[in-house]
């Protein structure tokens, strides 16, 4: 690939179990139905091929990727391809705890749960779901069955839970987790009053040195995402912030996006895609090959800066 391309989020579900305001999972007027999903051999067969063209990193998310029938089976698979170097998952923790003790995961070197507020009201009005303990537990589960590199994202929205950030800080102190702050970018209409829900990352680093004292940069983490990592002067794990606001990280972007159903898309923000899906299960492998290459190699000319859509942040896999 010219564009270096190293990291492919997956998606494997347009469904959720919860039905946040900035995702919009539930509020779709047509979900994919089984046979449109991928099955486990395609995705196989589809992350060999991303592999052979220099992908080393795969995430799978969803929607809600725990939801999706077989999952243990579609991680020890992808985790058993030469040459893939980490297999991840983003999830947002409600059925975590239920799924590790059907069985653990084999494979699974990192996991992300989505967590964007310590405050069992808040989280219901979010969500929809009264889940925050399930969510903690799934937490612990992972904890408990080995997996030590446990992310939490908080995607933080002004008048909502900005009054949290040290609330985080010290839950990531007191459990060793890293806690990641993502700016708001709205992935809908853009109107006005979701421009200004944001908090810059600027601004919470402020507050947390604040509260903690300084902190120091550690940069960023090679074949993951545009996060920037930092470390408190009293130890403890590292602290994250994703500024899609505040900086835009398009010329350094690594990522490739893959629907449930087998589109692929170069940018999150782009209506452009390449139907890898279709090809593949027409047989016509080299075709599905030439053109992960080809999208690989266009991503340049697609990015935040020049393309906006109306799209909701489940079908697409965040």
């Amino acid at each position: 690939m010219t564009h270096t391309c190293s990291y492919l989020r997956l998606s494997l579900t347009d469904r959720c179990s919860f039905d946040c305001f900035y995702c919009g999972a539930q509020k779709k007027e047509a979900f994919l139905s089984d046979r449109e999903y991928l099955d486990v051999g395609e995705l196989e067969r589809l992350a060999r091929l991303f592999v052979g063209l220099g992908i080393r990193h795969v995430r799978l998310t969803g929607g809600e990727p725990l939801l999706r029938a077989g999952i243990h089976d579609i991680v020890r698979r992808l985790a058993a391809i030469k040459g893939l170097e980490l297999v991840s998952m983003t999830t947002n923790g409600f059925a975590l705890a239920d799924t590790l003790a059907a069985r653990p995961f084999v494979g699974l070197r990192r996991l992300n749960v989505s967590l964007d507020t310590l405050q069992r009201g808040r989280f219901r009005s979010l969500t929809g779901v009264d889940g925050l303990e399930r969510v903690l537990e799934g937490i612990r589960a992972a904890r408990q069955n080995g997996l030590t590199d446990v992310r939490i994202n908080v995607l933080l929205v002004r008048g909502f839970n900005d009054d949290e950030i040290a609330s985080f800080v010290r839950f990531g102190l007191e459990r060793d987790l890293v806690i990641r702050f993502i700016e708001y970018f709205p992935t809908q209409k853009r109107r006005q009053a979701f421009r200004s829900l944001y908090v810059a990352s600027a601004d919470v680093i402020k507050i947390i040195e604040t509260t903690f004292g300084p902190l120091a940069p550690e940069g960023s983490d090679p074949l993951s995402g545009p996060a920037q990592y930092y470390r408190l002067s009293c130890g403890g794990p590292r602290l994250g912030f994703i500024s899609s606001v505040t900086h835009f990280f398009c010329s350094g972007c690594n990522r490739l996006r893959l629907t449930a159903d087998g589109k692929l898309f170069p940018c999150l923000h782009t209506e452009h895609y390449a139907d890898v899906g279709t090809l593949l299960r027409a047989g016509r492998i080299d075709d599905v090959a030439n053109l992960i290459a080809q999208t690989a190699e266009a991503k340049g000319r697609y990015n935040k800066m020049t393309c906006s859509r109306f799209f909701e942040m489940s079908s697409i896999g965040g």
